[in-house]
């Protein structure tokens, strides 16, 4: 079960990325030009918001299944093990956050702002910075 999640995770993950420029390309050009939020750029930030949430509940079923999530008390000291157990995790639940509000304040306005794409481009950098590289290029 674990490697099904595994692969699963990391597969979505491309979806999860790929949904993810796609918001802060959009909500960014729509707010540049200062177009009306419309149904397509509703769907756009829907999607994403769902592509994070499903990624977030596969991870954090995989965080308790998985080996390399164990606390002990190494698990600081190491690089990888600190990565997997806190890092990881912690920035994912961020970027889950951030995604979260750029799409409340969306649905809110009628007029797209810059705040949604602000913190649609904050959400990827979390993403961005804290996937296991290594493991996932491998």
């Amino acid at each position: 079960m674990y490697k099904i999640l595994q692969h699963f995770h990391s597969g979505w993950a491309y979806l999860t990325l790929t949904m993810g420029v796609l918001f802060f390309v959009l909500v960014g050009y729509y707010a540049i030009n200062k177009k009306a939020r419309n149904n397509f750029i509703s769907k756009i930030s829907f999607f994403t918001t769902l592509t994070f949430h499903l990624q977030l509940v596969i991870g954090v079923v995989l965080y308790f299944v998985s080996p390399y999530a164990k606390w002990t008390e190494n698990t600081m000291k190491d690089e990888t093990n600190r990565l997997y157990a806190m890092e990881h995790p912690l920035m994912m639940f961020a970027a889950v956050v951030l995604i979260t509000i750029a799409n409340s304040k969306l649905k809110k306005s009628e007029v797209v702002k810059m705040t949604p794409a602000i913190l649609g481009l904050l959400a990827l950098a979390c993403v961005v910075s804290r996937i296991p590289w290594d493991a996932w290029l491998s």
